[in-house]
Parts: structure tokens; sequence; C-alpha cells
């Protein structure tokens, strides 16, 4: 072997295993950055905070939680049948027949600070004060997740608890203004003021994905993709890289799909005996809605990129195919006339590889559009982008059919 031919070999090593180290960090990086990018957009970054949990202040079932709990500390403060035979002592006395109304006018009061809480929990006021509530919240929780607890949320010895006092002071004065002057005496204690969310165990969890959630960490998915892109460049063979690439995306996405069932189980078993047992799904689809979505445009996104690659690949079956799309689009551009499209047609020849590219870009922009990821918005991505691929390739045929019909000219002419 030449020296020529030993440095050719040993760069082609050097470069084979840099874009082989470059692949499985890329594969390592993808889930870890996936993960700190939904919390970093979802719990540490304030506005979109809010704009994720706002919807919940609309949701039966999370309304449904809150009213049902406020209710029962109300009624745990307030005995109507006592109160009643409190107020109507003397007449039941003199009239035993009217301890039969009793349970009668218990009910009415236990159906008024039902009515009173309903409406207050399904009222716009009630939504202001949600905002209100998760923007101390979202403090609350940076600070817990930072290890100084302070507001609506806080540690409470073992327990991550929520505290609901302004809005039993709502119901309490929602109640007296309804005629039930008795509830200006309802003293909930401080320990039933608030509703335990988590408990030391899961705080330890929680604290561990929010070390890999810093804004620093959000910048690790863009880094894996670079990653990708450049094991990519640097392989011998690129489609074959390519396919390995979009693989590995699937199954990472894949991955993740069975790693948030499993937490959805965790997460649904950890409220269960809570007060927001019965919107507990309610809860885990709406804060894991970016993640959810973004796993399934994963596993969209790797296939996509496993296609392309195997078509773009030296497979027989592929370079068919591909000569077969040439020749589907040298047909096409027949029918089209001389003008315009076929005199401009010899630059998007010459430039097919940048136009590509630049599709590419396209593709991208329209996945990542929106606040969202969309398996739907992705899926039109990929029909705008074939459609666009499709045209370019008739728009270039259309181009060099001109230039070869020009060059026939000429060499007419000359002879």
């Amino acid at each position: 072997m030449t020296e020529t031919d030993q440095s050719t070999a040993k760069r082609i090593t050097v470069r084979s295993i840099a874009a082989l180290v470059a692949f499985v960090l890329g594969v390592a990086l993808l889930p870890i950055g996936m993960v700190a990018y939904w919390g970093h957009r979802t719990v540490t970054d304030e506005t979109r905070y809010l704009e994720t949990v706002q919807p919940l202040a609309y949701d039966a079932d999370v309304q449904d939680a809150i009213a049902e709990f406020i209710i029962e500390k109300v009624e745990q403060q307030v005995d109507p049948e006592a109160l009643v035979e409190q107020i109507f002592a003397g007449l039941l006395e003199k009239q035993p027949a009217l301890k039969a109304l009793v349970p009668v006018v218990s009910g009415a009061i236990d159906s008024l600070i039902e009515q009173v809480v309903y409406k207050i929990v399904r009222s716009d006021q009630f939504a202001e004060l949600w905002t209100l509530a998760n923007t101390a919240a979202q403090k609350s929780i940076m600070a817990i997740l930072q290890g100084n607890p302070d507001g609506p949320i806080s540690l409470q010895g073992d327990e991550v608890v929520l505290d609901i006092s302004s809005l039993l002071d709502q119901v309490k004065q929602g109640l007296v203004d309804r005629g039930f002057s008795a509830a200006a005496n309802i003293n909930v204690p401080e320990s039933d003021r608030t509703i335990v969310l988590l408990e030391a165990p899961q705080l330890a969890q929680i604290r561990t994905i929010y070390s890999f959630t810093s804004p620093i960490a959000t910048g690790l998915i863009w880094v894996s993709i670079l990653l990708f892109v450049v094991a990519i460049v640097l392989a011998r063979r690129r489609p074959r890289m390519a396919a390995w690439s979009g693989g590995a995306v699937v199954v990472v996405g894949a991955g993740l799909v069975i790693a948030l069932g499993i937490a959805e189980g965790v997460f649904v078993n950890t409220l269960a005996g809570t007060p927001f047992e019965q919107a507990s799904q309610t809860f885990w689809d709406t804060l894991l809605k970016f993640l959810i979505n973004a796993a399934s445009v994963t596993i969209l996104l790797g296939i996509v990129v496993l296609v392309v690659a195997l078509v773009l690949s030296r497979a027989r079956w592929a370079r068919e195919l591909r000569s077969a799309f040439v020749n589907l689009a040298e047909r096409v551009s027949t029918t089209i006339p001389a003008g315009p499209i076929t005199s401009s047609g010899a630059w998007v020849a010459e430039n097919a590889r940048w136009v590509r590219v630049a599709i590419g870009v396209l593709f991208a922009l329209i996945v990542l559009l929106g606040s969202d990821l969309s398996v739907a918005r992705t899926l039109w991505a990929c029909v705008i982008c074939l459609v666009l691929l499709g045209a370019v390739e008739v728009w270039a045929a259309a181009g060099r059919r001109t230039q070869i019909e020009v060059v026939e000219i000429d060499v007419e002419i000359e002879g």
C-alpha cells in the first residue's frame, strides 16, 4: 500500500469514527433534549405555563374536583340539621310536628352551599382567580424546585400543598350574599385549607427532572439534531447513515411513547385518593400535551427520514424508482409550452440541489410552525413538499429539454 493510500484509509477511518460518535451522541441526547425542551416551555417559562394551564379553568372535571373539595370543607364547618334545630329550638318545642321539616330545611342549606360553590367555580371570576393563582403557583413551583418554597404552592413537611384560602373566602362571602348569614361564622382550619399535590418521593423525582429542564438543557434537542446532520455529512455512505438516523429517531419516539404511558399510570395513581383524582387524566393530557404530540411527530419524522434515505440509496429498486420518477417528469415537461417556465427551467436544473434544500427548510418551518407540534401539520408538510419536489423535477426537465432543443437548432444552423 502506498503512502497516499494509507493516508486516505486513515482519513476514511477517522471520518467514519467521527460519524459514528456523532450518531451515538445524537441518539443519546434526543430524548433528554425533548423532555428538557418540554419542561422549559411548559413549567419554567411563565407565559407558556399560563397558556398551558388556562384551559383547565374551564374544564368541567377540574371545576367539579375543586367544587367538591370546597363543599366538603364548608359542610364540615356547617351542620345544617344542628343549625336549624338551634335556630328554631323554641318553636320546635312548642310544635314538635315541625321536626319533620328539619331535614327539608337542612337539605335546602346543603343545596344552597352547593349552588354557591358551583356558581363561583364556573364563573369568569374563577377563571381570573385561576390565572392569578397559577401565576403565583408557577413562581412557587420554581421556588420549590430550586429549594426555596414560597407562595400558594408550598412545601409543608414531606408534602407539596396547594393553598385554596382565597376560594374558601369567596364561597363564604357568596353564602352571606345569598342571605345565609350563618356562613359568616365559618372558619375552616388552616390544615383544611390546602390540597396535597405531591409527597416527598414524587418531589425528589420532579426535582431530578427539573435538573434536565434548565434553560441550558433546552438547547440539547438542537445539539442532537445537529449531531445527526454531522453524522450524515461525515458518513461514507450518507443514505445509509440517514436511514440509521431515521430508524433511531423512530425508536426514540416509540420509547418516549412507552415511557409516557408508564408515567401516566404513575401520575394517575399519585392523584388517587386526592380531590383531583377525577381530573387526573385532564391534568395529564393538558400539561403533557406538547411532549405527547412531540413523541408522535418524532416517530413520523423518523419514518420520513428513513423513507427518503432508502429512496436515495444504491439499492436496485431505489435506482429504478428514481429513474421512473425522472422519466415521468420528462413526459410531463413535454406538455409545457415554451415560455417563462421552460426558459427559467435551465437555472432550476443547474441549482436543483439547493432548491431541494430550500424545500427541506420549508418542511422544517411548517412542522415547527405554531406553539405545539402536530401530526396533522407534519403530514400536510410532507404532502406539500412532495408536490413541490415533483414540480421542481418537472420544471428542471422542461429546462433541460429547452436547452437540448436550442443546441439541436444551433447544430442545424451550423450544418
